[in-house]
């Protein structure tokens, strides 16, 4: 495949997200921080424009290194924007379930019963992610080559990893702090 056309299509398909990018940062400025110079774009805006960008180097990255034409690209991306979704949603249950939990834990007597029941929950929660991965490899696996296959399955969890590493060393570093199971 051309360059242009993996980087038209990159364009294309820079909607597809990342889990990693997708979810708010614990470590992204604050919504009290403005904007560098005279540059009028709020943190938020400023952090949707990063994670758009992060988004595009994605779909490029898997572009080029499962060497996908654009039949296969026009087939792939939309079944990973589709699970890319599901695990935002999952994701942000989890960082609420885990806020609950905190404040539980905060009382002087924590309640057990709330206590177990949100604990029912991260675990049931954990299942529907395990579940929806799952199905995401089978739908990926009707469009995709066994190498190309096997290539994305090395390849996405590396480039939420260096996503998820770039964000914490662009915001001040740090390790992220264990938000529980």
């Amino acid at each position: 495949m051309k360059r242009p056309t993996a980087l038209l299509l990159a364009g294309l398909f820079a909607a597809t997200g990342s889990t990693a990018l997708a979810q708010p940062q614990r470590y992204a400025p604050s919504a009290a921080t403005a904007p560098a110079g005279g540059d009028k774009r709020t943190p938020e805006q400023l952090r949707k424009e990063v994670t758009e960008r992060m988004r595009a180097l994605r779909a490029w990255r898997i572009v080029e290194e499962l060497k996908l034409d654009e039949s296969a690209s026009a087939r792939l991306f939309p079944i990973l924007a589709r699970y890319d979704e599901q695990e935002i949603a999952l994701a942000a249950e989890r960082r609420d379930i885990a806020q609950e939990i905190r404040t539980l834990l905060a009382a002087p007597q924590p309640d057990d019963a709330k206590l177990t029941a949100a604990i029912n929950r991260m675990v049931a929660n954990r299942h529907k992610k395990i579940a929806s991965r799952d199905e995401r490899i089978k739908e990926v696996r009707k469009v995709l080559t066994p190498v190309q296959q096997a290539k994305l399955v090395l390849l996405l969890p590396r480039l939420e990893r260096d996503f998820a590493q770039f964000i914490r060393d662009g915001a001040g570093g740090g390790n992220r702090p264990d938000d529980g199971p």
